[in-house]
């Protein structure tokens, strides 16, 4: 389902993209002016289709958890060449940092566990400012396996805490319209971290960044 919808859209904004580049075309900045309308649209309804999808992940999650035995360092450095896509062409610095054992793993579903923290480092880039710093740090403390998703950017204020989890929830972001989504994000990262048998919390302070830590059973050597 994915595939059908992004694929079209995808070449609408290919096609559109070509169209302003030529500047062979008959009827000039006509042209370019129903091409921008295209590619303005078509980015319109890509953020439609990527929240509606969301919404079924979140939905369906509880049925479609593939349990499996999965390392620990693997699963971080995938999210962290994922993550640095999303941050190209943005003032943002991203680390990782990881003092676990290289043979460390977990049972989990690793597409739905990536896709928990992509979306946590996700939210620090998008409401952090324009030169955020981003950090995913991860360690053993007392039999857990600790996943620590921090920023420095502006933080979450402590009268909506307790509802960023509740599903649809958002976080207001004053005079910035660029921001679009549906509140699922949050919502999603909990039930994944629950179905894991896991905890997730939130330390913040407004004005001094956010630090999300997530707590999982690591398997025993």
């Amino acid at each position: 389902m994915t595939h059908e919808f992004k694929t079209p859209i995808s070449t609408l904004l290919v096609a559109a993209e070509a169209l302003k580049k030529n500047d062979s075309n008959p009827g000039g900045d006509r042209v370019q002016r129903y091409a921008q309308i295209i590619q303005d649209e078509s980015l319109r309804l890509k953020t439609h289709v990527e929240q509606i999808l969301k919404v079924a992940m979140v939905e369906s999650a509880r049925n479609n958890i593939e349990r499996q035995e999965v390392n620990a360092i693997n699963l971080l450095q995938m999210v962290e060449e994922q993550f640095k896509t999303r941050l190209e062409n943005s003032g943002a610095r991203f680390e990782l940092l990881t003092e676990l054992p290289k043979d460390l793993t977990l049972n989990g579903d690793k597409n739905h566990l990536s896709n928990a923290l992509f979306n946590l480092l996700d939210n620090a880039l998008k409401y952090g400012g324009e030169h955020v710093q981003i950090r995913l740090r991860a360690w053993l403390k007392s039999g857990q396996l600790i996943l620590e998703v921090s920023d420095n950017g502006p933080g979450i204020p402590k009268a909506v805490q307790g509802m960023i989890f509740e599903k649809f929830y958002r976080v207001s972001t004053g005079n910035r319209h660029d921001i679009k989504g549906f509140g699922l994000g949050l919502s999603y990262v909990k039930q994944i971290v629950r179905l894991h048998g896991g905890q997730i919390t939130l330390r913040s302070k407004e004005g001094e960044g956010a630090v999300f830590t997530i707590k999982l059973k690591p398997n025993t050597p």
